[in-house]
């Protein structure tokens, strides 16, 4: 078979790669925006060539040319912020660019999100109001499009991404990996969020394993969803447990623990404590504050995802994840805790 991957280094795209092409009896041909290999080769050992290709500003490149008996598009860009014409540019017009790519027999694998139903519980509203960000707007747009242009197509929908199960390695650090960055450097004094709220994440190779098994397949498999589910650990396990890897990680080097972030109920945070953060906190402390506000609809959910596949507990893959953050960042993991201004003193007693 002849399969390629798209966004072939970013954290799902090298994974998936690297799964194909050390099996047998594939050809697996893997391109990104600019073909860069360096955080995939220290991820996932990749040492072949990743072509490099532009979706929206460059026509395919010859090595790129059909026909294909799959295309796993892992191109995304999954940043919740960014303003709805470069969410569609980059969620829904990569989807068209892959056209030219897929003949009569192409079967067409599209990574999607677990959250592109939005609100409503269905991909179908173009409405942006209908959807907790961008992201997932443009991720249900480009479902409804992949679906009215490709004759076989299997969509894959995860939730938020990790390293690897065994080792925790990653090609990309995105999600998850902003609290943690955040939490290293002390600037989370609380969270919004609800401690028995689901936090689900799937390990990246659970995920590739599932994306290599459907892209041999010939026959479409409909929408799948990777998630844990009912067996998703909570807000606050998730927490505590990035907490305690990277406190024990920060101690083993001669660094200072900082304190697990409070958890505060949206109904709460409004109304009592995010006016005394505004007077109390740094500017940094509430741009970070701010940014991790993104984070909100998906720490106060109240039910859980409903897979199709459901993976392992994923406690272990969160710890190999922290520590190898760390390693791969030590200099962000070994960031000083700040020392609290006299007001933040005050109002910890």
């Amino acid at each position: 078979m002849r399969i390629l991957v798209t966004g072939a280094t970013g954290i799902v795209g090298a994974e998936t790669l690297a799964r194909l092409r050390a099996g047998e009896g594939v050809e697996a041909v893997g391109t990104s925006r600019g073909g860069r290999r360096a955080l995939a080769e220290r991820a996932v050992g990749e040492v072949h060539p990743i072509v490099a290709w532009d979706l929206l500003e460059e026509p395919v490149p010859a090595q790129l040319r059909g026909p294909w008996d799959a295309i796993v598009h892992t191109a995304a860009d999954t940043r919740w912020t960014l303003g709805p014409d470069e969410a569609l540019r980059a969620n829904v017009d990569t989807v068209s660019a892959l056209a030219p790519l897929v003949g009569s027999a192409t079967h067409v694998v599209h990574v999607s999100t677990a959250f592109a139903t939005g609100l409503r519980g269905s991909v179908d509203s173009p409405a942006r109001e209908d959807y907790r960000n961008t992201y997932e707007w443009s991720k249900a747009g480009a479902e409804r499009l992949a679906s009215a242009t490709f004759p076989a197509l299997t969509i894959v929908r995860p939730p938020l991404v990790i390293g690897r199960s065994s080792d925790g390695a990653a090609a990309r650090f995105t999600g998850m990996y902003t609290v943690l960055r955040a939490m290293s450097a002390g600037m989370v004094p609380a969270l919004v969020a609800i401690p028995d709220a689901p936090f689900d994440v799937v390990p990246v190779d659970a995920l590739a394993a599932l994306l290599e098994d459907v892209g041999r397949r010939r026959e479409p498999a409909g929408v799948l969803t990777i998630a844990g589910g009912e067996r998703a650990v909570t807000v606050s396990e998730a927490i505590g447990l990035i907490a305690e890897e990277l406190n024990e990680w920060r101690t083993s080097r001669g660094a200072g623990p900082f304190e697990v972030p409070r958890m505060i109920p949206p109904e709460s945070w409004e109304r009592f404590f995010l006016p005394l953060a505004r007077k109390a906190l740094s500017p940094r402390q509430l741009k970070v504050l701010e940014l991790l506000g993104h984070f909100r609809p998906y720490l106060t959910l109240e039910e859980p995802l409903r897979p199709t596949n459901q993976v392992e507990d994923a406690r272990h893959a969160i710890a190999t994840s922290v520590r190898y953050w760390a390693d791969a960042n030590p200099r962000l993991a070994l960031t000083p805790i700040p020392t609290p201004r006299p007001s933040e003193r005050r109002r910890h007693k």
